[in-house]
């Protein structure tokens, strides 16, 4: 349920999802993406929007339920 709406904004949905995982309920996305500790590549992808690495992100979160910074 946490990701409801991502197929319309990808983005809003994600950061809905990552404010809950990294317990911070007013952090902006660019704050959540450093936050989360991704390797700079995986958090430039994020941060300009690209749709594989949006998909991998919600893929990460629906399979484990938590995230793993040091997948690409």
């Amino acid at each position: 349920m946490l990701l409801v709406g991502y197929d319309q904004d990808s983005v809003a949905a994600l950061t809905v999802a990552m404010r809950i995982v990294l317990e911070r309920p007013d952090a902006s996305w660019p704050d959540l993406v450093h936050a989360a500790g991704f390797s700079q590549t995986r958090a430039a992808a994020l941060l300009l929007g690209e749709e594989g690495a949006l998909d991998a992100l919600v893929q990460e979160l629906n399979e484990l339920r938590e995230l793993d910074p040091t997948r690409l």
